[in-house]
């Protein structure tokens, strides 16, 4: 068995009426791949760099050229996507006329690149299956080293464990290199077997949609799109409490459903609300939202970080109050 390393970088339309809704929404066009390809010891076999020239998002987004460094004239050249994919796939699956085909595995850091690689592949009529069987590296970094956030950033990771960030990151080869540098400092071996067990234990959302066209971020939990949500029992709209953001487009909720006559099937009555905003162009988001049936556990665990929040808050007013009655003395004083 292979493991295909592989990162991604895309384009997004430069505005919501650019968008291509159909055949799939298209929240990025590829515009790069990085791959490395190694043995089951994750010692490195090939490397693979490929620039893709975009067929719907010509414009470079200011913000993912910002993000990427790639420009407008270097998005004019490249391969087309179904000539990038055409090489990637036979690169990733070998000599074609071996007598057997190599077996490989797709790892990516998070679960959005496969997601965009399946949208980009069905735009162009190719399979969108195509390294749907993949580990996010994500959840075993998660498990090996208790990460808070669910949804760390790559080179967080990295410093994390010590690898020196020393290349332009948001490059999608430097991106897939640096995987595999986590992978070399993670226990694969632990990890994949107990892979299918990090998936199952992953909450399966009852209702998963989005709010697309939202203009402000800072004041996102004061558009009804997006906070009137319905309760997946009844359709009542559900009553929130206090929201905990993990970061400045996440957060999350518990929620409840006040309707009498709800059967409440599915939680008595409790839900988690998460929250996830994407940036689609300046002043323009899509906000997905996803409703899971709250666990007692569930509920605990919120209410502490809810607990540890406040007791943050109080120590820094009380340290912003000890700091203003220094100032007044020091004033005062003859």
């Amino acid at each position: 068995m292979n493991y295909i390393i592989m990162d991604l970088e895309w384009n997004q339309a430069v505005s919501a009426a650019r968008m291509i809704r159909t055949p799939v929404m298209l929240h990025g066009e590829i515009i790069q791949i990085g791959a490395i390809k190694t043995d089951d010891k994750f010692n490195i076999i090939d490397k693979i760099k490929i620039n893709v020239r975009p067929k719907y998002y010509k414009i470079m987004n200011s913000h993912v050229e910002k993000l990427t460094g790639i420009t407008q004239s270097q998005l004019a050249v490249g391969e087309t996507f179904p000539q990038a994919f055409r090489r990637f796939k036979t690169w990733c699956e070998g000599d074609r006329e071996a007598v057997t085909r190599e077996e490989f595995r797709f790892i990516t850091w998070g679960f959005d690149d496969l997601g965009v690689f399946a949208d980009n592949l069905s735009l162009h009529g190719l399979d969108p299956s195509f390294g749907a069987d993949y580990i996010n590296l994500q959840l075993i970094y998660n498990r090996q080293t208790n990460a808070e956030h669910l949804q760390c950033a790559l080179s967080a990771a990295a410093e994390s464990l010590g690898i020196p960030l020393d290349v332009q990151c948001h490059d999608a080869f430097n991106d897939a290199y640096l995987t595999w540098e986590l992978c070399r400092k993670l226990d694969m071996a632990l990890g994949l077997a107990e892979y299918s067990e990090y998936v199952a234990a992953l909450p399966t959302p009852l209702v998963k949609d989005a709010v697309q066209g939202v203009d402000d971020l800072k004041k996102m939990l004061f558009n009804r799109r997006v906070v009137e949500i319905p309760c997946p029992d009844c359709g009542k709209k559900l009553k929130h409490g206090q929201w905990l953001f993990s970061s400045g487009k996440s957060c999350k909720t518990i929620s409840q459903c006040t309707n009498d006559r709800c059967n409440r099937s599915t939680s008595n009555g409790n839900f988690l609300i998460k929250l996830k905003a994407a940036r689609v162009s300046d002043n323009n988001y899509t906000v997905t939202r996803a409703v899971f049936a709250a666990s007692d556990e569930d509920i605990a665990a919120f209410n502490e970080k809810l607990k540890k929040r406040e007791e943050r808050r109080r120590k820094a007013k009380a340290a912003e109050n000890t700091e203003d009655n220094n100032d007044k003395n020091n004033t005062h004083r003859p």
